[in-house]
């Protein structure tokens, strides 16, 4: 089996002979960023005039000393063909600098060619697959770049080499000298350039950082961490500051990480610097102990059996010891040091006298740090070496999490393998627990849209087992199945629909529009009936509305009773049910049971119209305040849109609550600014109220009430309060509201007629006032209208005090408002309250107090 490095292994190998890699991937199938050199030999054929084996022999030598300089250069020799090479760099696997490395390749290829040769380079977008079904054994590069390598070596003449532009620009600093438009077959005319030499250039930013490196490390103890994401050129700027000589020895580690062994490393360093491990634990001087840890950290001894945690200490402690006596400067340079050993990151921290470290990684390890910005350009080059040096389990869930985006980790280890989280985190490739914006984009434009339409397949196929059918439509849009998407989406559609959510329902029938258009007939009539449902288009002529026997039902209804049955089938249609529940609540409070009425509104739909949600909560807010529940009517009294009907009855709501809770002028500014642009004779009748109070009877409020069913019962109130104030007879009106009440039924005006029949008769019929609070007392406790019910114990409390009984029986309640804990207190004899806000009640119920400091004293 071959690796991806190039080397052959035996079939039953496990991990490659070269590198180690695991061999277990299937034959690989992606895009690659490659810079291509295509070698080959001029007029070749004229020398099998010689003789086959003498022409053969050249030729093979020829050919083998181009391959050999391909492959010190870091290319993968991909195909010999004829009296040419193909050589790759950048698949199968990527090691950085692909163009400088191609076109440096190419350079020497010809100059050592011992037969005249000449080569053309092309870099660019390749699919890397096999071909022929994987008959082949191995995969083959296809794409442009290809193909213009093998032209522009025909165009060359011998010892030439001709680069494209393409490859000039992604390797600045190439000596190079422009030719005229390149006619090329198949391609047409192409831009290329002679090349003659090659010296890498930072470019103006880069100079600057490898100032800074430079700088940095002038003498020692100088340290220096470069830091940046995958693709920003670290590795390169580290390169170019190794091609000028210091001063004192420098020992480069490659990458260290679980593939390569740390000992082998250090040994192998410490021999390029010293010749011997002996020679520098010698001078060194550490003791037994720790020099045994030495040994084993550089493989020169066994395992002593300590514990891990004391044997990691002894290592860290013998290598700060060594470090700390080194014979003179040194320059430690780790490459790719993203996966550091956990006592080599800890060893990292200290500075050592005479040792010089810079240090590569993608997250930071010491100070002081020197940040590179994000990856060049193009991404796909840039951020292929950090993607290639992956384990090829990691490799694979890294590229399918940036083609799929968010999914369950067992999708990613159904495609995968179970692969280590951990590893790609260590390694700075994830943020925020996914991949990096730039590793995601990369990902997606090295995997081939085939095989990325099979991953989005495998995605949809197990989040549709776990019932997630939003992510699974999406993943399905993704992968081309335009149908099942759209499918998927209208089943989540209808879904939300159901439940009583349209208004969810309306991106979802968009996103199965997008999906699939040609759906649109039946999904835009569903689209049509849920914006109805939600009171935002007409009804959908044949749509799934005009079949709902629930809905059918609810428009022939007569009566608010007959739509109790019918509230769970209209879940799904926010507008009817949230009509229903509005007339349920209205029947319940005008049948005397304002806990029914409140139980209604609960399941209020969230989706119903701005209009009927207002009513809804103005509604909501005076049944809690007819269960002495104000704290909690005032929280839902906020303002909102809604048509003339609703802000009437909010307005009117909220007036109540000002004045039940002792705010009169609040309510009258409030009130009368309402008033003004919404003059309604509900409305009047709420401010009349509030005037009546405060002393100021107002005529042209009484007038504009009376054209109000309910407005005129509290109208005809208002009007007996006054004629009580002058001194004048209030029965008649106080009757004649009573009447009214009953009509309609309005509990509220029903019980505050009543009230004030009993407090009218009070001083002047105690008999009749007794059997009035009797009744009432009886009627609140049974109905549940808690403030009434207030105020009815303490008209009996003040009846069976004036005749010497005791009350504690009656006053054993919480009031809800002060104007009934302050007539309580005076029951009580304690006082005095400030009840300035309630007008003429406040005045009444102080007036109470001070007649009750001493004792009843028969009637006042």
């Amino acid at each position: 089996m071959r690796c991806a490095c190039g080397q052959k292994n035996p079939p039953e190998a496990r991990f490659c002979m070269a590198c180690g890699q695991a061999l277990e991937a299937p034959l690989p199938e992606e895009r690659r960023h490659v810079s291509v050199v295509f070698f080959d030999l001029v007029a070749s054929s004229e020398r099998f005039r010689e003789g086959l084996g003498p022409a053969y022999q050249g030729l093979r030598e020829a050919l083998e000393e181009a391959a050999r300089v391909a492959r010190a250069k870091g290319g993968f020799v991909h195909r010999f063909l004829g009296d040419g090479i193909l050589v790759l760099f950048g698949a199968p696997r990527a090691r950085g600098r692909e163009p400088w490395r191609a076109l440096e390749a190419a350079l020497e290829m010809v100059a050592a060619s011992p037969l005249p040769g000449r080569a053309g380079v092309a870099s660019g977008l390749a699919l890397w697959a096999p071909l022929g079904s994987g008959q082949a054994g191995e995969p083959t590069a296809v794409g442009p770049p290809v193909v213009l390598a093998e032209r522009l070596s025909k165009l060359a003449a011998p010892g030439e080499v001709l680069a494209d532009a393409a490859t000039l620009a992604l390797a600045p600093g190439a000596e190079a000298e422009p030719l005229s438009p390149l006619e090329v077959k198949g391609l047409g005319r192409v831009e290329a350039a002679r090349v003659h030499g090659v010296r890498p250039e930072p470019g103006p930013g880069g100079r600057a950082l490898l100032a800074q490196v430079r700088q940095a490390l002038a003498r020692p103890p100088g340290r220096l961490n470069l830091v940046g994401p995958p693709g920003s050129g670290k590795s390169f700027l580290l390169e170019r500051l190794l091609e000028e000589p210091f001063p004192f020895p420098v020992v480069v580690l490659e990458r260290m990480g679980p593939e390569t062994p740390l000992r082998a490393s250090l040994r192998e360093a410490v021999e390029r610097a010293f010749g011997t491990p002996e020679a520098l634990l010698d001078r060194a001087g550490l003791p037994e102990g720790l020099a045994l840890a030495w040994r084993y950290s550089l493989g020169l001894a066994q395992r002593p059996s300590w514990g891990r945690e004391e044997l990691e200490e002894a290592i860290l402690e013998a290598w700060r010891r060594v470090l700390w006596r080194l014979p003179g400067p040194m320059l430690l340079v780790l490459k790719d040091l993203h996966l550091p050993d956990p006592t080599l990151a800890r060893l990292l921290r200290h500075p050592f006298p005479r040792l010089l470290l810079v240090a590569e990684s993608r997250k930071p390890l010491f100070a002081p740090t020197l940040a590179l910005p994000g990856p060049q350009k193009p991404l796909l080059l840039a951020l292929q070496p950090a993607l290639d040096a992956l384990p090829t389990r990691e490799r694979q869930a890294l590229l399918a999490w940036g083609v799929l985006g968010e999914v369950p980790e067992e999708v990613l280890e159904a495609l995968a393998g179970r692969f280590s989280r951990e590893r790609l985190e260590r390694e700075g490739l994830l943020e925020g627990g996914k991949p990096l914006p730039e590793v995601a984009q990369a990902a997606r434009l090295l995997v081939p849209e085939e095989r990325a339409k099979a991953w989005h397949l495998a995605a949809a196929d197990h989040l549709r087992q776990r019932g997630d059918l939003l992510r699974a439509a999406r993943h399905l849009k993704e992968a081309g199945e335009a149908r099942q998407a759209a499918q998927a989406y209208r089943l989540l559609a209808q879904r939300a629909w159901r439940e009583g959510h349209p208004e969810r329902a309306l991106p979802l029938y968009q996103k199965a529009l997008e999906a699939d258009p040609s759906l649109r007939a039946f999904l835009e009539r569903e689209r049509q009936d849920a914006l109805a449902s939600l009171g935002l288009a007409e009804e959908a002529e044949g749509g799934p509305r005009s079949q709902d026997p629930v809905l059918a039902a609810f428009k022939e209804a007569q009566s608010p009773w007959a739509l109790l049955p019918l509230l769970p089938g209209l879940k799904p249609y926010p507008l009817e049910e949230a009509q229903a529940r509005l007339a349920l609540a209205g029947a319940f409070w005008r049948a005397f049971k304002p806990r029914q009425a409140l139980e209604v509104l609960k399941g209020f739909p969230e989706g119903a119209p701005p209009s009927l949600r207002l009513h809804g909560k103005s509604l909501q807010a005076g049944l809690l305040m007819d269960l002495g529940r104000y704290p909690e009517a005032e929280a839902l009294l906020k303002p909102g849109e809604g048509d003339l009907e609703a802000q009437v009855r909010f307005h009117a709501t909220r007036l109540r609550l000002l004045l039940e809770t002792g705010r009169l002028e609040a309510a009258l500014e409030e009130g009368e600014a309402a008033y003004r642009n919404v003059p309604h004779p509900w409305l009047a009748a709420a401010l009349l109220t509030a005037w009546t109070l405060k002393g100021r009877f107002r005529e042209d409020l009484l007038e504009a009430a009376k054209a109000h069913p309910d407005g005129r019962g509290l109208a005809l109130l208002a009007l007996a309060h006054h004629r009580w104030l002058r001194g004048e007879n209030p029965k008649p009106f106080l009757k004649e509201a009573l009447r009214e009440a009953r009509r309609l039924s309005n509990p509220y005006v029903h019980h505050l007629a009543l009230t004030s029949l009993a407090l009218y008769h009070w001083p002047r019929s105690p008999q009749k006032a007794r059997v009035l609070s009797q009744h009432l007392l009886y009627q609140t406790h049974r109905t549940g209208f808690s403030v009434h019910l207030e105020l009815a114990r303490l008209l009996r409390a003040q009846l069976l005090l004036e005749e010497g009984e005791r009350v504690d029986h009656l006053l054993g309640f919480t009031p809800s408002v002060s104007l009934t804990a302050a007539w309580k207190a005076a029951l009580a004899g304690e006082g005095p309250w400030d009840l300035r806000g309630y007008g003429m009640l406040g005045r009444w119920v102080r007036q109470l107090w001070r007649r009750r400091r001493g004792a009843w004293t028969g009637r006042p």
